[in-house]
């Protein structure tokens, strides 16, 4: 082999020798990737957050703006006049729905349910008895903690649900209960009980 052969052996090939630190394909040589800046994590989460938004704005419009089934409660209330009680028909606004209507008789007490939509769009029960509080909710025992609404006085309670408000009339027991997102809605229910009594 001639010196020139030996010579054209050692050179590599390609005509340019590579190296270990070689930049890849397509990146400047020394340039390290740019940091997310705060202003561009603010706009993605601006992606997201924005139609969460407009979802739980038009939930919450469909929510207010629902129908619900009214219930004709005269029936109940006259069977109910017939069998004692003497009935309370709450001065409400329009805005409270009566939903549901039931009537029971058993053992001489008498026990007249009313259930309410309240215009927060949340459930309440005006329950009338001649029998024991407690039958109507187990939770109902001792004295509960005096309150004042409508100029009558009511024993409070908590329940599984919520709360409940008692007051005693001549010849009935009037019960109000509510689940808890509606607790704050008793006392407009208490006035309009209190505004229906002669």
């Amino acid at each position: 082999m001639s010196s020139d052969d030996v010579k054209a052996a050692a050179e590599p090939t390609g005509g340019r020798a590579s190296t270990a630190t070689e930049e890849p394909a397509g990146r400047a040589p020394g340039r390290r990737p740019k940091p997310r800046r705060l202003r561009d994590m603010f706009l993605s989460l601006a992606v997201l957050l924005v139609p969460l938004g407009i979802f739980y704005g038009m939930w919450n419009w469909a929510a207010v703006d629902r129908q619900v089934s009214v219930v004709d409660t005269s029936e109940d209330y006259l069977a109910a006049e017939s069998l004692g009680i003497e009935v309370v028909r709450p001065e409400l606004s329009e805005d409270w729905k009566p939903i549901s209507s039931v009537l029971a008789a058993e053992d001489e007490a008498v026990t007249l349910r009313t259930g309410w939509y309240t215009p927060e769009g949340f459930g309440m029960q005006l329950v009338q008895t001649t029998g024991a509080i407690a039958d109507v909710n187990e939770a109902l025992t001792g004295a509960g903690e005096p309150i004042e609404a409508g100029g009558l006085e009511w024993a409070a309670y908590e329940t599984a649900e919520g709360r409940a408000w008692v007051t005693v009339l001549e010849t009935s027991a009037v019960v109000l209960t509510a689940e808890q997102d509606a607790v704050e809605e008793l006392p407009e229910l208490a006035e309009g009980v209190a505004a229906a009594l002669p």
